[in-house]
């Protein structure tokens, strides 16, 4: 996967390689700080964008790269901890645009109303992600509804037991 992605995403390449073999995660026993274990363990994935974009890369190559970084954070995980679990999200987010993950430890916490599968993650980051920037403009307002149900970010996650 790595050659692949040396060949047709250099940028992806550079920041999963990063990523997989430098993880610099950082955890905690305390409950109350897995907010900012997730803030700490943030990691962007930008690679991707471009070549979304200019349809470059499948969609199935992506989604490969990312079970790649899956398998091989779970991988670094299982190596260095004992009888604990994690959560590994990864988000599309359509507003920067960009593939982020991060880990956190799992205290039971299991909110997973709007969980996506990784192919619906990646399908609909193409579909919907603002390559060209957010546009603000003047608009009438009169006449107009505002919607509340879209989201800027939809995620995929997976519980790591170690």
């Amino acid at each position: 996967m790595l050659e692949f992605l040396s060949m047709y995403a250099n940028k992806a390449y550079k920041e999963i390689e990063q990523i997989i073999n430098n993880p610099n995660f950082l955890f905690s026993n305390d409950p109350r700080l897995i907010e900012v274990e997730a803030r700490n363990n943030y990691k962007y994935i930008h690679g991707f964008t471009r070549q979304l974009k200019k349809s470059s890369i499948s969609n199935k190559d992506v989604i490969e790269s990312l079970f790649f970084v899956e398998s091989k954070i779970e991988q670094y995980l299982q190596r260095f901890y004992k009888d604990k679990d994690f959560i590994l999200v990864i988000y599309g987010d359509i507003g920067i645009p960009a593939f982020t993950l991060t880990v956190f430890s799992h205290y039971n916490n299991d909110n997973n109303v709007d969980r996506s599968e990784l192919v619906e993650l990646v399908d609909w980051f193409k579909n919907n992600a603002l390559f060209n920037g957010l546009e603000i403009g003047e608009k009438e307002i009169e006449g107009e509804q505002e919607q509340d149900d879209f989201k800027f970010k939809r995620y995929y996650r997976k519980i790591i037991k170690t």
